[in-house]
C-alpha cells in the first residue's frame, strides 16, 4: 500500500513539475532561453519521477523470508503463491505473511476435564508441533491465517475430555502417561490431513480441587494410621508367637529330662540287688557311727563290730559293747 500511495505521489509530483517546464517552453520561443529552462524543468522531472519509482519499486520488491520461514504471498487479497526462505523479490504490489515451518511450542494452561464421577480435573499441557513448508499456502487458503486456534485450540481440549471421563479422579494422574499418548495419537490423525506434525505433547501438571485434594489426603492419613496399627499387631503377634516357641521348647526340654531321668532310674532299678545295697549302705555309714537302727526281716547281717570299729573278743557269749544295737 506504501508503495502504492508513493507511486501515486511520484506521479503527481513529477507530473506537475513536467507540466510546468513543458508550459514554460511553450509560452518561450523556439531556441530561447525560456524554451530551454522549460525543457531542463521537463527532463529534471522524468529523471527524478525515474529514479524516484525505480528506487522505490526496488527497495519495495526486495524481501528477506528468514531461515526456516516461508512466505505467503497475496495480490490485493488472494494468495498467489508462496516464497521460500532467503532474500527474494516480489512485486511491490504485493504483500507477504511469513509463517514458521520450524518446531514451534504451544502452552495451554486452562485445560479443563471431568473424571468419572465428575470431579474437575485441570491439566496443564504444551504441545510442540510443525507445520510442512509445501503445505503452509493450502493450510492459509482453506483454514485461514488463524488456523492454530482453529484446528488445535478445540481439538486438544475435547480429546483431554474424552480420555480423563474414562478414569475415576484418583486415577488420574497414575494414568497420566495413557492419556498424554491417547491425546496425542487423536490429535496426530486430525492433523495430519493439513500436514501439521505432532511433535510432542507433553502434560506439565494435574490438579484438582481443593476439597477434593483435602479429602484426599484425610483418607492417606487414615491409611497411614491403618498401616501403623497393622504393624503393630503384627508385631505383637510376633512376640506371642515367639512367647509360645520358647515355652514350647521349655515344655520339651522338661520332657527330655524327664525321660531321661525315668530311663536312668529305671536301668539303675535293674542292676540293684540285695548285696549291692547292703554293701552300699555299709559304704556310706559314717566312720564314728554309734547306733544303727535296721529294719528287721530285711535279712541284713552285719557285724556290729564292723560297724564300730570294735569287737576284738573270741567269746561266744560276749555280748554287744555298749550303744550297739543289732536287728532282730
Amino acid at each position: 500500500m506504501f508503495w502504492i500511495f508513493s507511486m501515486i505521489l511520484a506521479v503527481a509530483v513529477c507530473g506537475g513539475v513536467f507540466a510546468l517546464g513543458r508550459q514554460i517552453r511553450k509560452e518561450g520561443e523556439e531556441g530561447s532561453p525560456e524554451a530551454d529552462r522549460g525543457l531542463l524543468v521537463m527532463i529534471i522531472a522524468g529523471v527524478v519521477f525515474v529514479l524516484w519509482a525505480g528506487l522505490h519499486t526496488g527497495v519495495a520488491a526486495t524481501r528477506q523470508v528468514e531461515a526456516g520461514h516461508v512466505a505467503i504471498v497475496y495480490e490485493f487479497g488472494e494468495i498467489v503463491g508462496q516464497r521460500e526462505e532467503g532474500l527474494q523479490f516480489i512485486a511491490p504490489w504485493q504483500s507477504t505473511r511469513t509463517e514458521s515451518t520450524q518446531v514451534q511450542s504451544q502452552t495451554f494452561e486452562s485445560l479443563t476435564a471431568f473424571s468419572a464421577e465428575t470431579q474437575d480435573v485441570f491439566i496443564v499441557a504444551t504441545l510442540n508441533y510443525s507445520v510442512s513448508s509445501g503445505a503452509v499456502q493450502e493450510l492459509y487458503r482453506s483454514v485461514g491465517r488463524n488456523w492454530f486456534n482453529a484446528l488445535v485450540q478445540a481439538r486438544i481440549n475435547n480429546f483431554f475430555k474424552e480420555d480423563v471421563v474414562q478414569y475415576e479422579t484418583v486415577e488420574v494422574a497414575p494414568n497420566r502417561e495413557n492419556i498424554r499418548a491417547s491425546v496425542k495419537a487423536k490429535l496426530q490423525g486430525d492433523l495430519e490431513p493439513y500436514s501439521i506434525t505432532v511433535v510432542d505433547l507433553l502434560i506439565d501438571s494435574i490438579d484438582f480441587r481443593e476439597e477434593f485434594k483435602a479429602s484426599i489426603e484425610q483418607k492417606q492419613i487414615a491409611s497411614q494410621d491403618a498401616l501403623r496399627e497393622q504393624e503393630r499387631i503384627k508385631q505383637r503377634e510376633a512376640e506371642a508367637e515367639q512367647a509360645v516357641a520358647v515355652a514350647r521348647g521349655e515344655a520339651e526340654a522338661i520332657t527330655v529330662r524327664a525321660e531321661a531321668q525315668a530311663e536312668a532310674n529305671r536301668l539303675i532299678g535293674e542292676s540293684l540287688s540285695e548285696q549291692v545295697i547292703s554293701f552300699t549302705a555299709v559304704q556310706n555309714l559314717s566312720d564314728n557311727i554309734q547306733i544303727a537302727l535296721i529294719p528287721s526281716g530285711q535279712g541284713l547281717l552285719i557285724d556290729p563290730a564292723t560297724l564300730i570299729g570294735t569287737g576284738t573278743s573270741n567269746d561266744d557269749d560276749a555280748s554287744p559293747p555298749s550303744g550297739a544295737i543289732a536287728g532282730p
